[in-house]
């Protein structure tokens, strides 16, 4: 039997959640049966996929530009791809306008609860055009699956399935971290102080600007306590001009996008996502593997893996005091914050193993060819 060649589709040119979940996938797809590709914007992101032995393919098709999508179908042609597996909306929208005519299916993986879907943007319309001509969808969490659900009237619900992002504990093995005491000494930041540290791209719906607030705040009860915040985006010029206003650039270190983001998560004393919206955010998972006590917001697939008080905390979305009480807590908290992060990661070893995942996603792939 020929080995299915199956290429996962985005659309950035950097790693970032969905990418990170392209990454795993294709690293522990069983090779005796599955050929690896990648379609992505080129730059440090192909680089990565190229290291990993997936065979990729530089387009961008962030704007659904026509001439990438008629090179795109050539390729696909060229290269005889059985399944294309496409993340998130404009990924599935340029993976099905090119698979036409030739008979591949399209998986299109929603990687959170997309807020346009509760509007009247284009994007929510051009979406449920296509939703149901794909094979399958695939939504990071429940949650996620019951948003687009509701708000997309043109999905069958037996042509939608949930596959929880996984955490692979191997990559742990074989990554080379910079130890604690060394990364802080690189930011300048002392060993007893104590950091809390948000990782993720920098939009409006993480509610990074909370954590701001509610750390101006924090700072004053805790003098040796820092904010670190890993991460690009569009607010991060607001966000800058924050920390400014406040007083604080001593004290808050906006890091950017950083290639090395284990590194900082081992410097973080506690990693916290304010977000409003998330599918199940893979942050979330590396911190609670690498035994980071979490600070989330209930969004999407984190209620199910994060248990009040258990194995982290949890706080009320958009809500300032909550943010407040919840890190004021997890800095007192010392003795429990161990107990916490043993309960984290057994729960994450257990139930979020990237075997497991891998394992139902071969089988899906072979059943839809």
């Amino acid at each position: 039997m020929e080995k299915l060649k199956v290429m996962h589709v985005v659309t950035t040119d950097k790693l970032s959640g969905a990418e990170k979940v392209v990454l795993d996938i294709e690293s522990n797809l069983d090779k005796e049966r599955f050929s690896p590709f990648a379609l992505c914007k080129g730059g440090d992101l192909k680089c990565l996929y190229e290291n990993a032995g997936i065979k990729t393919y530089v387009a961008d098709l962030s704007s659904l530009n026509p001439r990438e999508i008629r090179k795109f179908k050539a390729y696909l042609k060229e290269s005889s791809i059985d399944i294309l597996h496409a993340h998130d909306v404009k990924a599935s929208i340029a993976a099905k306008i090119a698979s036409r005519g030739l008979e591949i299916p399209v998986i299109s993986h929603m990687h959170s609860s997309y807020p346009w879907l509760e509007g009247m943007s284009p994007l929510k319309y051009i979406d449920a055009f296509y939703r149901d001509s794909y094979k399958l969808s695939i939504a990071c969490s429940d949650m996620v699956k019951e948003h687009y659900i509701k708000y997309n009237n043109k999905i069958s619900k037996d042509k939608i399935k949930v596959l929880n992002n996984s955490f692979n504990f191997n990559e742990l093995k074989d990554k080379s971290i910079i130890p604690k005491e060394e990364m802080r000494h690189k930011l300048n930041i002392k060993n007893d102080t104590y950091v809390f540290g948000f990782l993720g791209r920098l939009l409006d719906i993480k509610g990074v600007d909370l954590l701001i607030n509610s750390f101006n705040k924090i700072c004053k009860e805790i003098p040796e306590s820092m904010l670190v915040i890993v991460g690009d985006g569009p607010e991060r010029e607001r966000l800058e001009a924050m920390v400014k206003d406040y007083g604080l650039e001593k004290k808050v270190l906006l890091e950017g996008y950083q290639k090395d983001v284990y590194s900082y998560l081992n410097m973080f004393d506690t990693f916290i996502l304010p977000s409003k919206l998330e599918g199940l955010p893979m942050a979330v998972l590396e911190a609670m593997a690498m035994k980071i006590p979490v600070i989330s917001t209930p969004v999407a697939g984190v209620k199910n893996l994060i248990q009040d008080n258990f194995n982290g905390i949890i706080l009320k979305v958009r809500d300032e005091k909550s943010l407040y009480e919840a890190m004021t807590k997890i800095y007192y908290l010392k003795d429990e914050r161990n107990i916490m992060v043993e309960n984290a990661y057994k729960h994450l070893f257990e139930n979020y193993n990237i075997d497991i995942y891998i394992n139902n996603l071969q089988d899906i792939y072979e059943n839809i060819v």
